[in-house]
């Protein structure tokens, strides 16, 4: 099974990291990430290990760093489990660069709980 969250049709213009510093936050897509995750993998990420999580960041107007970092680190702040975040398949071929700097900003977070 697989589920593709395409970044544009909730976020087209990605906003700054907190929601209190403006809209389409890199803090509100960590919380609808959660949300989506949380409903494939259960409330302890224990369900359906064998579905696959698709994130296309294709279609918007760009990404800071702060939205990414936010965003994909903010999931194991939060307590999402390594295995799923780092799991996800990023599209990004507008963009590749973007991949490994996610790559990046999940590895550190996982470093910092280790």
């Amino acid at each position: 099974m697989n589920k593709v969250i395409k970044v544009s049709e909730k976020f087209p213009y990605p906003g700054p990291r907190f929601i209190k510093l403006g809209p389409q936050s890199g803090e509100a897509f960590k919380m609808y990430l959660y949300k989506q995750l949380k409903d494939i993998y259960g409330e302890t990420f224990n369900d359906n290990l064998n579905y696959k999580v698709t994130i296309n960041l294709d279609q918007t107007i760009g990404y800071g760093s702060s939205f990414l970092e936010e965003g994909f680190g903010g999931l194991i702040r939060m307590g999402v489990p390594f295995n799923i975040v780092n799991n996800i398949h990023i599209i990004s071929n507008e963009e590749p660069e973007l991949i490994g700097e996610i790559k990046e900003y999940i590895e550190d977070e996982k470093n910092k709980h280790a």
